[in-house]
């Protein structure tokens, strides 16, 4: 049963991947994948499920990664694990972000999509807490104090737009594209 369901999923991020949500079919998953299109339907209840399911695989991928690689200690260590798990993800996931770039695109005004899509940001609300409690709190060269949750949303929003944006033109983030976002964001700590 899971390796049906792993299948269908695989099928679909390519399938995702190459054709906007509203052009993609739940036949053309099907036929990839080699599995009947009543089957999928036994799996998923629509082709907005099979997309908010793969988007919330990986979101909990990544906040499971980052909480795995992250441990409380020297500001600069941590930011620069952060730095290189987004990274590394990222470049791992390429074909998933352009998943991710179209659905957003694509889905953006789509109320059911946008609701999916809170659930799933609230369920994983609990993970990035807990991401944030291994940050603990950094202190500034100028004695401002931040709290793990609050670093944690602006380096990863911007990392993960930097890295998108890498993915969109074609490019890979490089080892020197690393240092310098780590220095970028370690150059405000005490």
């Amino acid at each position: 049963m899971e390796e049906t369901r792993q299948k269908i999923l695989e099928a679909a991020k390519k399938v995702f991947a190459e054709k906007s949500f509203f052009d993609a079919t739940l036949e053309d998953v099907a036929h990839l994948s080699g599995i009947k299109k009543s089957t999928i339907y036994y799996y998923f209840e629509s082709k907005l499920d099979l997309l908010m399911e793969i988007v919330r695989e990986v979101l909990e991928e990544l906040a499971t990664i980052l909480e795995g690689n992250l441990v409380r200690g020297n500001p600069q260590e941590t930011i620069s694990k952060l730095i290189d798990c987004y990274c590394d993800f990222f470049s791992q996931k390429r074909d998933l972000f352009v998943v991710f770039q179209r659905a957003a695109f694509d889905l953006l005004s789509h109320e059911e999509a946008c609701r999916y899509f809170q659930e799933i940001v609230r369920k994983l609300h609990d993970l990035r807490k807990r991401v944030a409690e291994k940050i603990g709190e950094i202190t500034t060269r100028t004695g401002r104090r931040i709290s793990g949750d609050t670093l944690l949303r602006v380096v990863t929003s911007s990392i993960g737009g930097y890295c998108m944006e890498e993915i969109r033109e074609g490019r890979t983030v490089t080892e020197e594209d690393r240092e310098f976002l780590k220095e970028v964001f370690t150059a405000f700590l005490a």
